[in-house]
């Protein structure tokens, strides 16, 4: 085999969110933040500074609406998501607190601004919500678009880029991925950002190849330059050679026939070679998506995520809006079954016509069902929705954030009492829609037992049940490190609700570690999983590695695994168990290079 020359490329370390590699021009999309210097009014000056600063919030409201407007249909839910970033601009905090200081601190609008945003960011940095993690990076480039409007600079957007490119940029937000000319776009990497992050999300929904996450990458990278994003390894490769290029060219190419492979015979079940069948559905938060799960074999939603409904509406959504929403999936989907998640939202986000008060540790506070318990006419409104839906489909509903079989209890007490209400309204749904608990919390591990009698199935929402379980927050920078799938204790928490599994209640996993393919076999052996849900595209290879072994074999690996005591030897078992067996999909060593063969 021939040794490669990678004398002269620079790689840069990051986290790949979206598979594939990408060879090209850079496009270096500027986006630093502007010098802001405080400047004290005269008196008879702020009623005017006020009107500039008004003035600056309309300019930028038409921009994102002509963004909207030229935007490439890349897809509905991208549409959604830069409505609800364009509502921060009526945020009456970010105006109104802006306006206030102006007037009483007497300093320009660019300065009070800045102060106002920096009011913004503390707050958002006392949660442990991914999603509310996300807005803060949106409100952050909002507010900058608003200074550049306020400052007079013009900024650069993706509309204009005419030739195929490789972006780079320190953040993207979704008016930029709405306004991306999606044919010329070929990778993206930036300084910021995870794979849940909303460019993670973006990037794999288009199958972009991308890396997030990389240290000073703006600041190491011109516009022009030759660069390659591996978005299968987490790295930027910067002045690659001819061999760097021809390497990766290789590689690109054998990952596209590797996916396409795939993909053939997706629609068959996800059975072990022994007959256990299990069922991959699929996580959604747009009633859009649902138009995409057939091409991955999903077999349902297992996790339809509601907050995004309220997150994207200037008011609170009607009950006929959610029902209409819910049933259309639900007619969509035919009999396969649709998991309807209970809004969970943490008390740091004002949603629209609700009061609520800030907390100073929203994670331990007032969310998830929480909430739901202490504004029963707004929980009861979700759920007539849902149960109206119910009579098209198979659809479930799904408490979240339980920690107490008396919130089960005392949530099931208003779903009665919605149930009531339709039947005086003579409104046809499913008496015996079933209902689900997430497991998330600790003390659900704990009393698993007790739950499983209340419920007719659970669902571990994995990515919290971890920070929970090791206090960590995944998104801090300072600790995200220590946020460990596989540390021992999660592993056993798993082991004990699968050990407390009770005839007729079925079990799921709609977390992240769901559709993490070097956890399949590890969660097959663990107990008997009625279903994954995940990420529509990690489907497809969760399928394969299921159809290829035997569920005797998956209990060996986890009997394997509940012995070790470390991270360290944990993650290291699995990796050469998972190589060992499945090279061609978790081989790292020139992986879809020399190992990849034409399908």
């Amino acid at each position: 085999m021939k040794t490669l020359n990678l004398s002269d490329k620079k790689n840069m370390k990051g986290i790949a969110v979206s598979k594939g590699v990408a060879v090209g021009k850079a496009h270096l999309l500027d986006r630093s933040k502007l010098c802001i210097i405080k400047q004290t009014l005269e008196e008879h000056e702020v009623e005017k500074e006020i009107e500039r600063f008004r003035d600056a919030i309309a300019k930028t409201k038409l921009q994102m609406a002509d963004i909207k407007n030229r935007a490439e249909k890349i897809a509905d839910k991208y549409a959604v998501i830069l409505d609800t970033y364009t509502l921060l601009l009526d945020d009456e905090i970010l105006v109104n607190d802006t306006i206030e200081k102006i007037r009483s601190l007497r300093t320009n609008a660019e300065w009070t601004l800045n102060q106002t945003l920096e009011t913004f960011l503390n707050l958002f940095e006392n949660t442990n919500d991914n999603y509310l993690k996300g807005k803060k990076d949106d409100l952050d480039l909002l507010v900058q678009a608003i200074l550049r409007n306020l400052t007079g600079h013009s900024q650069e957007t993706l509309s204009d880029i005419q030739e195929p490119v490789i972006l780079i940029t320190h953040s993207l937000s979704p008016s930029d991925t709405l306004s991306m000319p999606r044919k010329f776009i070929k990778g993206l990497a930036t300084e910021t950002g995870g794979k849940t992050s909303h460019v993670g999300i973006f990037a794999a929904a288009l199958g972009i190849p991308a890396v997030t996450g990389i240290k000073d990458l703006t600041s190491q990278i011109n516009s022009g330059e030759e660069i390659i994003v591996d978005g299968i390894d987490g790295e930027v490769i910067i002045h690659p050679n001819t061999d760097n290029t021809n390497h990766f060219l290789k590689k690109q190419e054998n990952y596209r026939r590797y996916e396409e492979k795939l993909l053939i015979n997706i629609h068959q079940p996800a059975e072990t070679l022994d007959g256990y069948q299990i069922h991959l559905l699929a996580n959604i938060e747009s009633n859009q998506e649902v138009k995409t799960l057939h091409k991955f074999g999903a077999e349902g939603v297992g996790l339809y995520r509601t907050e995004f409904l309220y997150m994207s509406a200037s008011s609170l959504p009607t009950e006929k809006e959610l029902y209409e929403n819910f049933k259309n999936i639900a007619q969509e989907i035919g009999d396969k079954p649709v998991v309807i998640r209970t809004l969970d939202i943490g008390m740091d986000k004002q949603l629209a016509e609700v009061e609520m008060s800030n907390e100073n540790n929203p994670a331990l506070g007032l969310r998830g069902i929480r909430f739901s318990l202490v504004k029963p006419d707004l929980f009861i409104s979700q759920l007539k929705s849902i149960l109206k839906a119910s009579f098209y489909g198979n659809v479930k509903v799904l408490y979240p954030m339980i920690s107490s079989v008396t919130e089960i209890i005392q949530a099931n007490e208003l779903l009665q009492k919605a149930k009531s209400i339709l039947k005086k309204e003579q409104t046809p749904f499913n008496e015996n829609i079933e209902v689900g608990a997430m497991i998330e919390t600790p003390a659900a591990t704990i009393c698993i037992d007790h739950i499983l009698d209340e419920v007719d199935f659970i669902s571990i929402g994995s990515n919290d049940l971890i920070q929970y379980l090791l206090a960590i927050d995944r998104v801090n920078e300072n600790v995200a490190h220590l946020y460990q799938p596989f540390h021992p204790s999660v592993i056993r928490s798993l082991k004990n609700i699968f050990d407390a599994k009770k005839a007729g209640k079925k079990i799921s996993i709609c977390g992240e570690l769901g559709g993490d393919p070097m956890a399949t076999m590890l969660l097959m052996g663990l107990g008997l999983i009625d279903s994954l849900s995940m990420e529509p595209h990690s489907i497809p290879k969760v399928k394969k590695i299921i159809r290829l072994i035997r569920l005797e074999e998956a209990r060996q690996v986890a009997d394997h695994v509940l012995n070790l005591k470390s991270v360290e030897e944990i993650s290291h078992f699995l990796a050469n168990e998972m190589r060992a067996r499945f090279p061609d999909d978790f081989d790292r060593d020139i992986s879809f290079q020399e190992k990849q063969k034409p399908a």
